[in-house]
């Protein structure tokens, strides 16, 4: 099996919890699979199904202990590793970093997942909501800077507007300040509109940039990512969800890569939207996708993750020989 790589994972700390405790009281989770169809027939798509992510918390925050935390966590890097992923890297909300032993917590999970799959690596991502108050976005940088000394990978900022251009002096800021700390910086934008891809390619610091879809229409804007070297997190599924695309073979993955933008896939949020790192490159796949592309999908994110030398070199090695292998079966 390839090997894969998913550069855009989020936590989902409700749903996974969900998923414990269901099995931890042996019932039924909650039914994702209706939410989606209600979500896809009566919600319009763009931001409004983006609003919709949060509305539906089916377990509650008091539920998550220090265990349930390492359960929940050990459940998304399984579902990831099972699926044929080698690298993954999770993303948190800037409240559960700060949560006491968050760095040794993530890699017992961690650790669990690679007693059954010992090639599997996975890093901790920080998101920052840039439309906090300023107090409260410094803490939470403080504590991003403090979680770097123990591991923490890097940061993903979040930003209003999301479709309309927005002013990125604080964001600027924060990627200076997540830089130097050693945090690789990843940015959401270019979802739903080409607003602020333009923008955030040109922050020193930014080495990707989550969605990005309508870069894709723009030759300027792809000019910009390629000559940048931006890595775009192409997350097929949820940009079928959530109305990015009005299909997957409109989907402009092939653009991205004719152009010479690197591209690596990400699930985002696999719970709720139904997918896995495997669908995500069956789905790369159906666009027309050869094997050899696919693995480059892979090396892509293989470089542009924010994760050790030392596990990086491990990882190319796996998916070099996965290569070999494959050409002499």
């Amino acid at each position: 099996m390839l090997p894969k790589a998913d550069l855009h994972l989020h936590q989902e700390w409700s749903p996974r919890l969900d998923r414990v405790l269901a099995r931890r009281h042996h019932r039924a989770p909650f039914d994702w699979g209706a939410w989606r169809r209600t979500l896809t027939t009566e919600v319009s798509p763009g931001m409004a199904r983006l609003q919709h992510l949060t509305r539906t918390q089916p377990a509650p925050a008091d539920a998550d202990t220090d265990d349930a935390f390492v359960d929940r966590v050990a459940d998304a890097l399984t579902d990831s590793a099972a699926a044929g992923g080698c690298y993954a890297e999770v993303r948190f909300s800037e409240e559960t970093v700060r949560r006491p032993r968050f760095m040794p917590l993530f890699r017992r999970a961690e650790q669990a997942v690679r007693q059954e799959f010992p090639d599997f690596h996975a890093e901790p991502v920080a998101s920052l909501v840039m439309w906090h108050e300023r107090q409260r976005l410094r803490r939470a940088v403080n504590a991003c800077r403090r979680a770097a000394d123990e591991g923490l990978a890097g940061v993903d900022l979040l930003y209003v507007p999301y479709a309309e251009e927005a002013d990125w002096r604080v964001g600027r800021a924060v990627a200076a300040e997540a830089a130097s700390a050693g945090l690789g910086v990843t940015v959401h934008a270019g979802e739903f509109s080409p607003a602020n891809i333009a923008a955030v390619a040109s922050i020193d610091g930014v080495s990707r940039i989550g969605h990005a879809t309508h870069a894709a229409y723009d030759p300027k804007l792809l000019r910009l990512l390629a000559d940048r070297g931006i890595t775009v997190e192409v997350c097929l599924t949820a940009n079928l969800v959530l109305g990015s695309v009005p299909s997957l073979a409109e989907h402009p993955l092939r653009a991205f890569l004719d152009a010479g933008v690197p591209v690596a896939l990400g699930t985002d949020n696999p719970v709720q939207f139904g997918t896995s790192i495997d669908r995500e490159y069956g789905q790369a796949a159906q666009l027309g996708l050869s094997a050899g592309e696919l693995s480059d999908l892979t090396r892509n994110g293989v470089r542009a993750a924010f994760t050790s030398q030392q596990r990086r070199d491990a990882l190319m090695a796996l998916v070099d020989g996965s290569e070999r292998a494959s050409r002499l079966a």
